[in-house]
């Protein structure tokens, strides 16, 4: 598993391959294990009911930072 760091473009794990599906820049960590993330389609992360915070175990980069 990849480290998620500030930057990444994450979405919920097992929504890679769908058309819509929530979109966020990580913002920073928070925690052992935890994100603050930037949703940018916020009405699709609230159909979700994401809030702005979430565990890695739940997120999956679809586009890292340059590191």
């Amino acid at each position: 598993m990849p480290d998620i760091k500030p930057g990444d473009l994450v979405t919920l794990k097992g929504l890679s391959k769908q058309e819509e599906k929530p979109v966020g820049i990580v913002k920073r960590s928070v925690g052992n294990k935890t994100y603050e993330i930037f949703w940018i389609n916020e009405g699709m992360a609230t159909r979700f009911a994401l809030v702005d915070k979430a565990k890695s175990h739940r997120l999956e980069v679809i586009s890292p930072v340059d590191r």
